[in-house]
Parts: structure tokens; C-alpha cells; sequence
């Protein structure tokens, strides 16, 4: 059975119920070490575990227009071969997020949030991802009014949290202290999750910084 999460927070002085529910992907002890090679050679460091302090939330599209189809994208313990834009020559972890939002708002929750997913280059040690079904120009209102609430509450969870960005901002933090990634060919272009999104979650979140360089 789908375990039903509620949380109860306040924006804007009204109380909100926010609904998660839980749909983990599979991140057995295989992925895991996966994850940890993943940090030891992207990153230089070696910690025993994959726990994470969190200080960003970056917003993307999966670019696949169903929510199985999006969930199935991450359940996949190893990157797939067709990833050849990111894949190395040996297994590598899959790529993936802690929450993932449907088209009618619902929210999905599909690893801890405090774990590293792999989803966006040089900040995954530092960063949450909140995937939407969908691609540009597709994501609707709900979904919106979803990412709102979801990040209130990681952002009240998390006092650590300062930015929010979408994935095409990434490469803005190339020369902060929050930029880990040692290959400097290792990049893509990414324009997800769309301007307007981003300006619409900026509009009802000024309290979070963006990326440096917009």
C-alpha cells in the first residue's frame, strides 16, 4: 500500500496540507556504492555514506510525458548505455531525484531527500531535485502551485536551503564553493524547467536566492 505522508506548514499566513506519497524507486546497497563511486570520482571526496546537507533545490522536466514513463526513467539501478552524454565506459549510478510531480500536482516521493541523487552536474552533493512530468511549455498551474508548496516545505525543513534554481542555471555556481565537478568537459545544455516556470516560483518565493549569474 502507498503510504500517505501530510505535512502542515504556513504560507503566507494560511495553513497548508501538503500530500506526499511515497513511491521509492530502487536504491539497494549496489546503487549506493554506486552513488559513493559516483562522489569519489566526480567530486574527490570519500564518504562512507551518501547522506547530504542540502543548500539547494533545482527544479527540472523529465521530458517524458507520462508519470510511469518519467518513474521508470528512475528506477533503473544503473545509468542505461543510451545516457551516452553522461555515461562512463563502466556501471554507473542511474540518474535521479527525490521528488517527482505530475501533471494534476501530485507529489511523489521516490528517495530521502537528504540522500544524493544524481540529476544535476557539480551540485548533486549539495542540492535537492524536484523532477515534473513533462517538458517545456507542457508543465501545467498545478503542477506550479505543487513546486510552491514542495519547496516551502523543504525550505522549513532544511534551514541549510539558500537557492533555488532550474536545472538550466547550473552552470552559473561553476566558480562558487558549492561547484564540486572535477572533469571540465564534463557538461550538457539543459533548458528545463522553462523560463516563465522559474519566474513564476520566484515571484511566490522571493525569499530563496537564484543562481549567481542571472
Amino acid at each position: 500500500m502507498i503510504k500517505l505522508i501530510i505535512a502542515f506548514f504556513t504560507l503566507t499566513n494560511l495553513i497548508y496540507a501538503l500530500e506526499i506519497i511515497q513511491k521509492p524507486i530502487r536504491f539497494s546497497e549496489h546503487r549506493q556504492e554506486l552513488t559513493l563511486d559516483y562522489i569519489r570520482q566526480h567530486y574527490g571526496l570519500s564518504p562512507e555514506e551518501i547522506t547530504i546537507t542540502p543548500k539547494i533545490i533545482v527544479v527540472h522536466y523529465t521530458a517524458i510525458p507520462t508519470l510511469q514513463g518519467s518513474f521508470d526513467a528512475f528506477d533503473r539501478e544503473e545509468l542505461p548505455s543510451s545516457r551516452k552524454d553522461i555515461s562512463g565506459s563502466s556501471a554507473s549510478a542511474n540518474v535521479s531525484v527525490a521528488y517527482l510531480i505530475d501533471k494534476d500536482g501530485t507529489i511523489y516521493q521516490l528517495m530521502p531527500d537528504n540522500w544524493m541523487g544524481r540529476h544535476v552536474i557539480g551540485l548533486n552533493y549539495s542540492s535537492i531535485g524536484i523532477e515534473n512530468v513533462g517538458n517545456l511549455g507542457t508543465l501545467t498551474e498545478r503542477q506550479l502551485e505543487a513546486n510552491i508548496a514542495l519547496v516551502t516545505y523543504l525550505t522549513k525543513k532544511y534551514d541549510t536551503i539558500d537557492y533555488l534554481i532550474g536545472h538550466s542555471d547550473y552552470r552559473c555556481f561553476e566558480e562558487t564553493p558549492l561547484w564540486l565537478e572535477r572533469d571540465k568537459g564534463y557538461r550538457t545544455e539543459k533548458d528545463d524547467p522553462g523560463k516563465a516556470f522559474m519566474e513564476s516560483l520566484y515571484k511566490a518565493l522571493p525569499e530563496l536566492k537564484q543562481a549567481p549569474c542571472r
